[in-house]
């Protein structure tokens, strides 16, 4: 449409150049610029409003969106609140069942910022690789039983890492 604003104020100068000495040439050349410039106008003032509204639209779903994100922040933040008190009082459970059972006496289970910290007794770290692979594989089990889905990270006595969780649910050995 600003295309055919534009030819007819094209034709209008065309126009008022080939009838210059004729009085009716140039009202009609004018006539035609006035049409033009209407047309040209016209059609700025629906590219103008057609942006303001997208910009409106814009700014609406933006806002819609981070509400929603904020909204989904919250819900899952209380989940992971939810989730850190359940995983504190599982690994207290697991800890005093495993204190009275002879075999597993000693392993301590805490959980803190999203990870499993299982602290070992010196007999197990004193077991051969594959001997401690085993055990360290039976504690991710036990966890993994009950639903819990976070990394394991295991210490000896003294607080030095000993082994922990990859991600294929296997155990690393540290050495």
């Amino acid at each position: 449409m600003m295309i055919l604003g534009f030819l007819f104020l094209l034709l209008a100068v065309w126009y008022w150049i080939r009838n210059r000495d004729r009085k009716g040439g140039k009202i009609s050349a004018l006539l035609m610029a006035v049409v033009g410039l209407t047309i040209i106008g016209f059609t700025h003032a629906d590219n103008v409003d057609k942006q303001r509204a997208a910009e409106s639209s814009s700014i609406a779903s933006s806002k819609k969106a981070k509400s929603e994100s904020i909204s989904e922040s919250k819900s899952e933040s209380r989940d992971q609140a939810m989730d850190d008190a359940t995983y504190t009082a599982l690994a207290k459970n697991l800890t005093s069942q495993m204190a009275s059972d002879s075999t597993l006496n000693g392993f301590k289970i805490a959980y803190k910022g999203s990870q499993f910290y299982v602290t070992v007794p010196n007999s197990v770290a004193a077991m051969t690789d594959n001997e401690q692979r085993e055990v360290y594989g039976s504690v991710i089990s036990l966890l993994e039983s009950h639903n819990a889905n976070a990394p394991v990270s295991f210490y000896d006595q003294n607080n030095n890492p000993v082994a922990r969780m990859t991600l294929s649910g296997g155990v690393k050995l540290y050495k």
